[in-house]
């Protein structure tokens, strides 16, 4: 093991350690790479659902692990998907608005579809943002029950669902969501 770094908010979130194999980025993780603390869901979240803690690979190597402890927006995503290009760097715009607000995202369904690897669209976008690599199996898409993309999850400091929007979100409408977490 390497060591560990610790990127941590005010409330000491998200961990990130250097040990472990981590997303590269080219496509899925490794299945058993990924962990989440409950079931597959048929359907989003509702509001004041406990959303799923969970641990997998992280963009660029190391793992985030993810649990309640501070207002969180869960942002799923594919690479792929033109609404999530359109919509993530308005997400990290209006996160930067919000520091007290943790913005973890996590990229799956990769390499379903024709379109940019995770980190090249990173790159291409100058996002430096958090990104957990789902597995092939989709095993954090589905512990949230995604229908579509992309799905902004609102979580309060508690682990409860605020609210579940998917599809693109009008920037004033993400920055009340982000204000709206507590």
């Amino acid at each position: 093991m390497l060591g560990a770094i610790a990127l941590i908010s005010a409330a000491g979130v998200i961990g990130v350690t250097l040990a472990g194999g981590g997303g590269n980025g080219t496509g899925p993780s490794a299945v058993g790479l990924v962990e989440v603390s409950g079931p597959p869901q048929p359907a989003l979240l509702p509001k004041g659902a406990q959303a799923p803690s969970f641990s997998a690979p992280l963009l660029g190597g190391g793992r985030m692990e993810w649990s309640p402890g501070t207002p969180t927006a869960i942002a799923i995503w594919a690479p792929w998907c033109p609404h999530c290009q359109v919509e993530l760097p308005v997400l990290a715009a209006v996160a930067d608005r919000y520091p007290t607000v943790e913005l973890v995202t996590i990229a799956t369904a990769i390499d379903q579809n024709p379109g940019p690897t995770v980190d090249g669209y990173m790159e291409e976008n100058g996002l430096t943002f958090p990104v957990a690599i789902d597995d092939s199996r989709e095993t954090l898409s589905a512990a949230f029950g995604i229908q579509g993309f992309p799905t902004i999850y609102f979580v309060n400091s508690d682990g409860t669902v605020a609210a579940a929007m998917d599809g693109e979100v009008p920037e004033p409408a993400l920055s009340e969501l982000f204000g709206s977490l507590t």
